[in-house]
């Protein structure tokens, strides 16, 4: 199949996301992951040495900082490519790890329903768990995407809604839950996220993921202009029809 999908850790309400520093409503607790760190990065070095694509869910920085040792092993061991490793979901990073994603080429693959308060899920308990302290770097598209990480957008179906204009929504309407610096995306870089970057996740960049010739004639017709839609207004929207390779697959 080309890829290896890996869990490292667990999720944060249960505590056990693993974190650098203890949680914030449980001094004494820090997560245990399901790799110690050395063990991840014997996998990373294994799996990237057949010339496999890895994807890791890990969702506390601590996770996140395995993760990211990992892969810079396997860079050491066998020699840098272009990989397009992943890391799953991200919720909570370390700032010293910002950078870490650009540095080396790894994909930070989120999803705009998963932090409090943004779509379905409530903000208690997740945001007293992650600690006000952490709230900076927690769910941090903007932040990671304005420090070089190419971030490809998905659902993470069945956790949360599949729907993708829900997704877009959450992605441009999403608020700080204090004074943190706002996360939120544009619509024409969601649209991205869920399109061009996908594609670029998936090594398929020369042929999807954008509307050009040449391209596979992948379209989603909306029941209204997306662009002309106000922000809080977008989960109106549903599709009319859709094309795949220029055969439609579906209209009403």
């Amino acid at each position: 199949c080309g890829m290896v999908k890996v869990f490292y850790d667990g999720v944060l309400d249960s505590h056990t996301a693993v974190m650098v520093d203890p949680y914030a409503d449980e001094p004494a607790t820090v997560g245990e992951g399901l790799f110690t760190p050395e063990q991840f990065a014997n996998v990373a070095v294994e799996a990237d040495k057949r010339g496999l694509q890895i994807a890791v869910h890990a969702i506390g920085d601590g996770a996140v900082r395995a993760v990211f040792d990992g892969y810079q092993a396997a860079q050491k061991a066998n020699g840098k490519r272009d990989s397009r490793h992943r890391i799953e979901h991200v919720e909570v990073i370390h700032p010293d790890d910002i950078a870490r994603f650009a540095d080396l080429g790894v994909l930070a693959s989120m999803q705009p329903p998963h932090p409090p308060g943004a779509m379905d899920f409530p903000l208690e308990p997740t945001v007293s768990i992650i600690g006000e302290d952490r709230w900076p770097y927690s769910f941090a598209w903007r932040t990671l995407k304005d420090a070089g990480a190419r971030i490809p957008f998905a659902s993470d179906w069945p956790v949360s809604d599949i729907n993708v204009i829900r997704g877009i929504q959450a992605s441009v309407t999403r608020k700080p839950w204090g004074e943190e610096p706002d996360q939120s995306y544009t619509l024409s870089e969601a649209v991205a996220a869920y399109t061009v970057e996908g594609a670029f996740a998936e090594f398929k960049e020369g042929h999807k993921g954008r509307i050009k010739p040449g391209f596979l004639a992948d379209l989603v017709i909306l029941s209204g202009d997306i662009e002309a839609t106000r922000p809080e207004k977008l989960h109106e929207l549903h599709p009319i029809a859709t094309i795949c390779a220029g055969r439609t697959t579906f209209s009403i």
